[in-house]
């Protein structure tokens, strides 16, 4: 394949996950280092991940195919920069060491400064970027940032809404998302970041992390 079809490949798989503005800047770094991008399903443990080449495959990035549009940028990204991290020194650093951080902070710094991010989510980065984490779940300012933007789920419930767990009253019945159905729990105290729950079929005791995606009654 060529540069050029790499190119048109990478603008037509990307218009639909990622601000118009955004793909002319992203689109180069992938067909540069030939990238194999995969668009994932939901993935409950991460958003996206970098493998560096291996036994004749080239790096492969994937990004979870349900985020929107300013999560899917900032986790790609986030993978990019495990990238050119991993050009530079290999495996001689921490994957989220400052090296790593370095690079990310730059590469996400052209995005901010032409305003593709809403002033929110900009703001939320800024932040964020002072020292970003391994993911930006561990950041909840960030994480609540970007849930706005969220479109709601089209298998909702008629009188369900989405919120956080930490945003439901100890005691009181939640749903969580469980591949295409839900499970039903009732939220218990807190350790730490996460709420032990007991799931109300089968009184089996689980810890939810507190931004956690749930459904209560409206």
């Amino acid at each position: 394949m060529t540069k050029q079809e790499a190119t048109e490949m990478f603008h037509k798989g990307l218009k639909n996950h990622l601000p118009a503005q955004a793909i002319p800047i992203v689109v180069p770094w992938l067909v540069d280092n030939y990238v194999a991008l995969t668009i994932a399903r939901k993935r409950q443990t991460k958003l996206g991940d970098y493998r560096p080449p291996f036994k004749g495959k080239g790096h492969r990035i994937s990004v979870n195919g349900d985020l929107n549009q300013y999560a899917f940028l900032n986790t790609l990204v986030h993978e990019i920069a495990h990238l050119y991290t991993w050009k530079r020194y290999q495996r001689s650093v921490k994957p989220h060491g400052i090296e790593w951080k370095t690079t990310y902070q730059n590469l996400l710094r052209p995005f901010l400064e032409q305003k593709i991010f809403p002033e929110d989510l900009a703001v939320a980065l800024r932040n964020y970027l002072i020292n970003p984490a391994a993911s930006s779940c561990a950041d909840p300012y960030l994480y609540k940032a970007f849930r706005k933007y969220d479109a709601p789920p089209p298998n909702l419930p008629a009188g369900i809404q989405r919120v956080l767990l930490e945003e439901v009253p100890e005691g009181e019945t939640f749903l969580l998302e469980a591949g295409k159905g839900y499970r039903c729990f009732i939220k218990g105290r807190k350790r730490r970041t996460r709420y032990l729950c007991k799931e109300r079929d089968t009184n089996k005791e689980y810890t939810v992390s507190g931004v956690a995606e749930v459904y209560i009654k409206k």
